[in-house]
């Protein structure tokens, strides 16, 4: 184990399309799942997200990739093999979920948005830890098969 994250030009790269690419085939195929394999809710492309009217499921991929280089930086400091996918998995089931509870409503509330609630939704928090935990795992594994390795 490397005792520091690695950030350079690779690690923007790769990390970036990892992240990108778990949110459309682990974080929107286990929304599916979770519906009972019903397609409604995935790959959105309207109503748009504010400000820019976004795509949902692009804004979605944008942040899958900005999360995927934060997780990618961290790699080299996490254990190899079996490990290393836990770590995915719990990366994306922890850090992801309590940043989605707690600090994008602040951010947006800076920003004008009211209304906004902070915290885990009693109904549904279990939901948010296995979605994003499999954007996590599915990161992690496609770190591991791009060619830049690990």
């Amino acid at each position: 184990m490397a005792s520091s994250p690695v950030m350079n030009s690779k690690t923007v790269i790769w990390g970036f399309i990892a992240g990108a690419l778990s949110v459309l085939i682990f974080h929107q195929l286990t929304i599916v799942a979770l519906s009972n394999f019903s397609f409604g809710g995935v790959y959105r492309m309207s109503p748009g997200v504010p400000p820019f009217a976004v795509p949902p499921i692009l804004n979605q991929m944008f942040w899958g990739g900005v999360w995927g280089i934060v997780f990618a930086a961290i790699s080299p400091m996490l254990p190899r093999g079996i490990g290393y996918l836990v770590c995915g998995l719990l990366f994306g089931g922890i850090v992801l979920v309590l940043s989605g509870w707690y600090l994008v409503p602040f951010i947006k509330s800076l920003f004008g948005q009211t209304g906004l609630r902070y915290g885990p939704n009693p109904a549904g928090w279990w939901r948010s830890c296995v979605i994003n935990g499999m954007w996590g795992l599915g990161t992690a594994i496609l770190l591991q098969s791009l060619p830049r390795g690990r």
